[in-house]
């Protein structure tokens, strides 16, 4: 298949840990582009290929964007939700020494993370923080799509009011919550 005939989707820029990370849109989910971010880490690409796709198999896919280059390429991406799978098998060590210390103290948030959310201390207060965070990525997202093409104008009108809802829906149910530290919902 020729690759002008393939479709490439909208891409969007977001940072993340002091790095900036392209999202792909493809089927309604974020996926990232992981060559530019491996090799980004100094990790051979070759390697950490065979490991996501013995790995992260059912959740890879292939998808044309938009190089650096400009250039359409085929690119094998990741859905955003696994990245920080994926994040977890990096040993710091390997990645170029300016990052060692970044990695390592995303790997111990991730390990938080998961200690809270399995022994059950995930408080009140970051569960909101964490549900006001989605609802600005979803502003962020939806800004970035209008930004692109003027075609999602109207679907950016209907989602900028959703989500301006959302946000005055979790203010309202928060209200205490960040007058009164967790204790008062907990």
């Amino acid at each position: 298949m020729n690759m002008m005939s393939v479709p490439s989707y909208q891409q969007m820029i977001v940072s993340f840990h002091n790095a900036n990370l392209s999202i792909v849109n493809y089927n309604g989910q974020p996926y990232v582009p992981m060559k530019p971010i491996v090799e980004g880490m100094g990790l051979t690409w070759q390697s950490q290929h065979e490991k996501l796709k013995q790995r992260f198999a059912s959740t890879i896919t292939e998808i044309v964007i938009v190089a650096q280059d400009g250039r359409q390429r085929l690119m094998t991406c990741l859905p955003l939700k696994k990245l920080f799978g994926w994040m977890m098998t990096i040993s710091p060590n390997k990645v170029k020494p300016k990052l060692k210390d970044t990695i390592i103290k995303y790997q111990d948030e991730c390990d938080d993370a998961l200690w809270g959310y399995w022994s059950g201390k995930l408080s009140a207060r970051q569960r909101a923080f964490d549900e006001l965070n989605k609802i600005d990525f979803d502003e962020n997202f939806s800004q970035a799509k209008a930004t692109i093409s003027s075609l999602g104008m109207h679907q950016r009108k209907r989602e900028k009011k959703t989500n301006k809802q959302k946000r005055q829906d979790w203010i309202n149910k928060n209200t205490l919550l960040l007058n009164f530290g967790e204790e008062s919902l907990a």
